[in-house]
């Protein structure tokens, strides 16, 4: 008996629910979100979260959850690469190693930063992250309005006053920002999961609400078409993965949470 195409069963086709950014300087990223099935599948925008206990420790899960979250809104910052300014902040005192007291200290430090520059300072992103020595440290990104800021590494040692200070031009945002909110597993002490040093809850990235966000739609993408962008040579591919512990081969494996194409600078 022949079969017909006509007689097959409809089946509904896969897609990638995708968001595509647009930069003020032209430039597109595509940041794929997850696949589902058939094209008129709703695009469920994510509640609020309940609160949280703050006497808790942070799980490693749900930090895992808060950066992969957050690396998804730093790719939508409109920020001019020269502009910026990449700050890592020590902390050389025990006394001073406490969530809480970081977080205030950090408050301070960007008011004397203001106070130098005026109003050539725009905002922050803010990350503090623990060292496998069990001490914060802070990662920072500083956005002025224009590149010539009379700012050194020596007035942000005097402003922080709490530990060493390095600061470096910016040169490939998108490839800092994986790197910041990259889970680093060397953090916890080998006894348990939970980061203990965190409170639940705690405010561990920071985005000033001031700084521009780029333009964005949500779009939908048939898996053909997602891998022939990714293969067509004009976009960069950066992966937002976690390593888990697969029993089964008994190893660490990478498991891919997102895919972020970026297009390439016109040369």
């Amino acid at each position: 008996m022949k079969v017909e195409s006509k007689d097959l069963p409809i089946l509904p086709q896969q897609f990638i629910q995708a968001k595509v950014i647009t930069y003020s300087n032209g430039r597109k990223a595509i940041v794929g979100k997850k696949v589902i099935n058939g094209a008129k599948s709703p695009i469920k925008k994510r509640g609020r979260c309940p609160p949280v206990n703050r006497n808790e420790p942070m799980t490693k899960k749900a930090l895992k959850r808060t950066k992969n979250h957050n690396f998804g809104r730093l790719f939508e910052l409109d920020l001019i690469d020269q502009n910026c300014r990449f700050v890592s902040l020590t902390i050389c005192k025990e006394k001073y190693n406490i969530y809480n007291k970081v977080s205030k200290r950090f408050k301070h430090f960007i008011a004397e930063v203001r106070e130098k520059v005026k109003n050539h300072f725009i905002g922050t992103a803010r990350f503090i992250e623990l060292q496998k020595n069990g001490f914060f440290h802070i990662h920072c990104i500083l956005v002025f309005d224009n590149k010539n800021i009379d700012l050194t590494c020596k007035d942000l040692h005097k402003m922080w006053g709490w530990g060493l200070v390095d600061m470096k031009a910016v040169k490939n945002r998108f490839g800092l920002f994986d790197y910041l909110t990259n889970l680093k597993h060397n953090m916890t002490n080998g006894k348990d999961n939970k980061f203990t040093r965190y409170p639940k809850g705690a405010r561990i990235i920071y985005i000033s609400p001031n700084l521009s966000r780029a333009k964005s739609k949500d779009i939908l993408l048939t898996p053909e078409k997602y891998s022939a962008l990714q293969n067509s040579g004009e976009y960069e591919v950066y992966f937002k993965s976690h390593q888990y512990y697969d029993p089964t081969t008994q190893k660490k494996r990478n498991r891919i949470d997102k895919k972020i194409l970026i297009q390439k600078n016109k040369k």
